[in-house]
């Protein structure tokens, strides 16, 4: 017997670890389970048109796949660009001229939702380009129209030729614009073509009708052609000829837009953005806060304060939540910017390292190619030896830096990873238009790529949805792989077919070994399939080195991300829990005692548990020592030793051969 839905689920549905402390009510004692918070900080808008309110006045906004437009509105991201105007021009070969003769042009756009980043959506932001998008979708369907009526096509022909009926035709749409087509008065030439061409059933379609010819008239007739004997037309050729220049026209100032940085910049963090909320399953456990501030908003804030907890970026995140009753800490902190090897760059990670290690909540952001001293990210596999370029004058602050005890709080990704597919007819098509987007396989600088930043944040926030706990970010069994992401393949000069990278260059084995002992996490592309992993899990920590291996297995493991956010997750709760007991009459002892046997209900002694036991038991050790302060009775200092149960980080294999030897 088939059985029941609930048993179904206890069979598929990964283990939960559920972490929760005791808040007596009377005689009642009430379990609570402190939610999962993920801080957002990217820069979304763009080219701003006012001053955004300073740090301390701004806040988290909580986001989620129903709200994500509403919030995307509210910023109303802006970008002021120019581009390469070629409207003016009629042909391919007109337009062959060089960038620098083309004439600049400046637009401003506006986004309120995902879909003003699609092509069509900019095309009717920009006057021009809409104008001989309307022009090709009236001729689209005046081709439609043509279809199977000889008398039309026979009567736009002789239309053609005829100098009489162009004068006319001209006359009454010259200097139009296309949607102002429809509101025009018919001529006796437009009147007679309407009725005697059949290309309408209707008065209603009559005002459709004038825009479909009026399109021709600009867009064939008013292009200049020479023909007196009306057999030699072919008026359907040449509103084709013309949809393919209106096709070229409208491909080049897209792919000028699209390729434009800042543009490439704001729909990469959209997108990036958009990736994680849609792919995260929110809940009240499982919660999603937003703030938008460029990395230079942060840095100001951070700079200005006496201190670094006199910031406005820390009573955000340290004071209204985890130092307030109340409130709910930040789990993990998630930065869409670049970190380079300029000062500053190193400055940023110190000031942030101080808030997320007083917050006890991790802060990954993305490293910059510059930090290599490379132009990009797809020149990676090049150096020899990475830790050589580390090793240089310019980076002494950087190794400053990894051997402070909060720089285990910062997480360096690499390398970017696609967004999206360009624009292709077959592959990834532009309703409306015939465009294909300009890329080469071989140049990453035309694909649009987003911070891997947001795809481990959708790892950890995936770990807690399934399990409740956030060690299982890392391998592809153990929760790190990532899957569906954009495949594009290209012709080689060769004759074969390549995929391009979707994570911006291929990595190794061995240059991933040397990234994470350098201090970073880099995402791994699977050859010649849509998946990545992350397999490391260092932060930018140094871990120290002692004389004995015990001390250097502690130090190792103190330094990565996994251990990290699972210790920084019972600093939370023993936060919360010692909160609720202030007033009641609790010694050093009392307080020890009471705080042990709550983190006891977590550890499991087996080293070989089953998945299912070590989701319910995540400690394989945990003992929490409570000292007295000085000078300040009734103040406790608590200093806690956790153990996780390990992953397995590397193997290392021999082989033996045995041959028989002749005899």
């Amino acid at each position: 017997m088939k059985g029941s839905l609930q048993e179904t689920l206890g069979r598929v549905r990964p283990p939960r670890v559920q972490i929760t402390y005791d808040v007596e009510t009377g005689d009642a004692i009430e379990l609570k389970e402190l939610p999962f918070i993920v801080g957002i900080m990217a820069d979304l808008s763009g080219d701003i048109v006012d001053e955004l309110p300073p740090m301390k006045e701004r806040q988290f906004i909580e986001i989620d796949r129903d709200n994500i437009d509403l919030v995307m509105k509210k910023i109303k991201p802006r970008l002021m660009l120019s581009w390469s105007d070629s409207t003016s021009t009629s042909s391919t070969e007109e337009n062959d001229e060089t960038e620098a003769a083309k004439p600049r042009a400046p637009v401003e756009l506006f986004f309120e939702s995902m879909d003003d980043f699609y092509p069509t959506k900019i095309i009717t932001r920009i006057a021009s380009l809409n104008d001989n998008y309307q022009q090709r979708r009236n001729l689209r369907d005046l081709i439609a129209k043509l279809d199977g009526n000889d008398k039309l096509i026979n009567m736009l022909n002789e239309t053609v030729a005829d100098k009489d009926q162009q004068k006319q035709l001209k006359a009454t749409f010259d200097g139009k614009t296309v949607d102002e087509f429809s509101t025009l008065d018919a001529n006796e030439v437009t009147q007679k073509i309407i009725d005697d061409g059949g290309m309408v059933l209707h008065d209603s379609q009559k005002p459709y009708a004038m825009e479909q010819l009026g399109s021709f008239t600009v867009g064939v007739i008013g292009k200049g052609i020479e023909v007196e004997d009306a057999t030699q037309v072919d008026c359907i050729g040449l509103i084709n000829k013309r949809i393919d220049d209106i096709d070229h026209v409208l491909a080049a100032a897209l792919d000028d837009i699209l390729h434009h940085k800042a543009f490439q910049k704001l729909e990469g963090s959209w997108r990036g953005l958009h990736y994680l909320v849609k792919h995260t399953e929110t809940s009240k456990h499982l919660k999603l806060r937003l703030l938008n501030a460029s990395r230079d908003d942060l840095f100001k804030d951070l700079t200005k304060a006496v201190e670094f907890d006199q910031s406005g970026l820390f009573k955000m995140i340290y004071e209204k939540e985890y130092g307030t009753f109340g409130g709910e800490p930040y789990s993990v902190l998630i930065g869409d910017y670049e970190i380079g090897r300029l000062p500053n760059d190193i400055k940023f990670l110190e000031l942030m390292s101080q808030v997320a290690a007083a917050a006890h909540a991790p802060f990954i952001t993305n490293a910059y190619s510059s930090l290599f001293d490379l132009a990009d990210f797809s020149s990676l596999h090049k150096p020899r030896d990475l830790a050589k370029i580390f090793e240089s004058q310019e980076l002494a602050k950087w190794r400053s830096f990894r051997e402070t005890e909060d720089s285990r709080y910062i997480s360096l990704t690499l390398p970017r990873v696609l967004m999206r597919l360009p624009y292709d007819p077959k592959k990834n098509p532009v309703e409306g238009i015939n465009y294909k987007e300009t890329v080469n396989g071989t140049d990453a600088s035309s694909f649009l790529w987003s911070g891997s930043t947001f795809a481990l944040a959708q790892r950890i926030t995936n770990a807690f949805a399934l399990y409740g706990w956030t060690a299982a970010i890392r391998g592809v069994e153990g929760g790190g792989l990532i899957e569906g992401l954009p495949t594009y393949t290209f012709p080689t000069a060769q004759g074969d077919t390549a995929l391009t990278c979707p994570t911006e260059v291929a990595i190794t084995d061995r240059r991933e070994k040397e990234l994470n002992d350098l201090g970073f996490m880099a995402i791994c592309h699977c050859k010649g399939t849509d998946k990545a992993a992350f397999f490391g899990g260092q932060s930018t920590n140094q871990p120290r080195k002692y004389n004995t291996n015990e001390a250097n297995a502690n130090a190792a493991i103190s330094s990565m991300l996994p251990y990290i956010l699972s210790a920084s997750r019972f600093a939370h709760y023993i936060k919360v829990i010692m909160r609720e007991k202030i007033g009641s009459f609790m010694t050093r002892s009392n307080v020890e005692d009471y705080l042990n046997t709550w983190i006891a209900q977590y550890v499991l002694l087996d080293d070989a548990p089953p998945q299912e036991v070590k989701a319910r038991y995540p400690l394989r050790q945990a003992r929490i020592a409570v000292s007295d302060v000085p000078g300040k009775p009734g103040a406790y200092r608590a200093t806690v030793f956790l153990k996780p149960h390990f992953q397995l980080e590397e193997l290392t294999t021999s082989i033996r051969l045995v041959a028989d030897l002749p005899s």
